[in-house]
């Protein structure tokens, strides 16, 4: 018995022996790895090793460049860059009343519009577009503006549109017609250099701004001081598959001259004359306060517009004419096309569904209009303008339209008389070509 027990006791020392062999093992494996540790860790003076080439191109952001009508590049971090422009021909026939000798009617064509910019995005909500019109051979400033946006908040500052009203507000490369409603270019819609801010909540778009001139009579060298107040407000909903639009503007413009002379006029839907029917010539006035009403609804490939606009004139010493101006349109796209597109307070594009790039016949759409200028109040007698046209529109591939259009203009009580016509009509043919990236 007293053998085993001693046989035990030796296997138990012989274990004991063997287990802290391994433990003296692994106490020094741990000691080399934190060893290796305190090596490898930098110190506080020591300088940063630079990562191999490699890695920095790895984490370095790449710039990508996606097809928006022209290259848009991006770095990843929302800074982005993009050429942009347009390039409108027309051809347009205004003919003579009464055999008159004015040499801008009958045939002509003009360069439209030749805009060359770019437009993009400096990160942190920041954006710019910068752009200008190339047509007369000479640059003139369109666009150029800076914007700051924070959720549903827009700061704008720069040349830029002043919130005339649904028709202005459309891009003229979406217009139904060739030209826009007259009471638009009588009254003086223009972009002009100031700050806005715009405010999209849900269904309502608010807009507010305070301008200055347009930058073409600024750089004209002339004194001019004056100023304009201007806002817009619409509503929006989508109700069902029908797009809803309804709004208001008001302006108010003062022109800081006790007689700052005042022109009202406007062409017979055709940039291509220099003819104006109606023009009430230059008075003098002190501001002018302009307020219109919206109206329009899209659904499906059928649309309908309409708009009203009273500009009211101060002139002291004299009576306070108002003039007015308003249009009503309807607009089909009856093949190729869902419709006339909408955002943001205004009419967008025509979209082809299949484009003749892809075997289609592209889209079609057939609008009629009714225009009215009235020109005549007071003592300014500039004289009544009624427009009915009826215009086709093709849009063979997206970015390319066609449009032609045909006007039956009637002028009543005007001062420019044809003769000794102070009545009559004038027929107008316009057609266009554009292509814009």
């Amino acid at each position: 018995m007293a053998q085993e027990g001693e046989t035990d006791v030796a296997a138990m020392r012989a274990e004991i022996a063997r287990l802290r062999a391994q433990l003296e093992q692994l106490e020094g494996r741990l000691n080399k790895v934190e060893t290796q540790a305190v090596v490898a860790a930098p110190s506080a003076t020591s300088t940063p090793v630079a990562p191999a080439p490699q890695q920095a191109a790895a984490a370095a952001p790449e710039t990508s460049i996606t097809w928006r009508g022209a290259p848009q590049m991006s770095n990843g971090k929302g800074i982005t860059f993009k050429p942009r422009g347009r390039l409108q021909l027309d051809t347009s026939y205004v003919s003579r009343p009464g055999n008159s000798g004015a040499p801008t009617l009958g045939w002509s064509s003009d360069v439209r519009r030749a805009y060359i910019g770019v437009d993009g995005a400096l990160g942190g909500g920041f954006g710019y577009r910068l752009e200008v019109d190339v047509a007369t051979g000479s640059a003139l400033l369109t666009d150029a503006w800076l914007t700051f946006e924070k959720g549903p908040l827009t700061v704008t500052i720069g040349n830029h549109k002043t919130f005339g009203g649904l028709d202005e507000l459309t891009s003229d490369l979406e217009t139904s017609m060739l030209e826009r409603a007259s009471f638009t270019q009588a009254f003086g819609f223009e972009r002009r250099l100031g700050v806005s801010v715009a405010l999209a909540k849900g269904n309502f778009l608010l807009n507010v701004g305070a301008f200055a001139d347009d930058l073409e009579t600024m750089g004209t060298g002339v004194k001019d001081d004056s100023f304009s107040l201007n806002g817009r407000l619409v509503y929006m909903p989508k109700i069902g598959g029908t797009q809803l639009h309804v709004g208001g503007s008001l302006h108010r413009r003062e022109l800081q001259g006790l007689f700052a002379p005042l022109r009202y006029r406007a062409r017979p839907g055709a940039r291509t004359t220099d003819m104006r029917f109606v023009d009430t010539g230059a008075f003098s006035a002190t501001s002018e306060t302009g307020y219109g009403l919206e109206f329009a609804l899209g659904h499906g490939p059928f649309h309908v517009a309409s708009e009203a606009f009273w500009q009211h004139v101060d002139r002291p010493n004299f009576s306070d004419p108002t003039f007015f101006g308003g249009y009503g349109e309807i607009g089909y796209v009856f093949a190729g096309g869902k419709g006339r597109g909408y955002s943001k307070g205004a009419f967008g594009a025509i979209r082809p569904t299949k484009g003749i790039d892809k075997g289609g016949a592209g889209a079609w759409q057939v609008n009629l209009r009714y225009d009215w200028l009235d020109l005549n109040d007071a003592s300014v007698r500039g004289g009544t303008q009624r427009t009915l046209g009826a215009s086709l529109v093709w849009v063979p591939i997206e970015r390319v339209k066609f449009l032609a259009n045909y006007l039956r203009v009637s002028v009543e009580d005007t001062p420019v008389l044809i003769g000794a016509l102070n009545d009559y009509d004038v027929d107008v043919f316009g057609l266009r070509a554009q292509y814009d990236f």
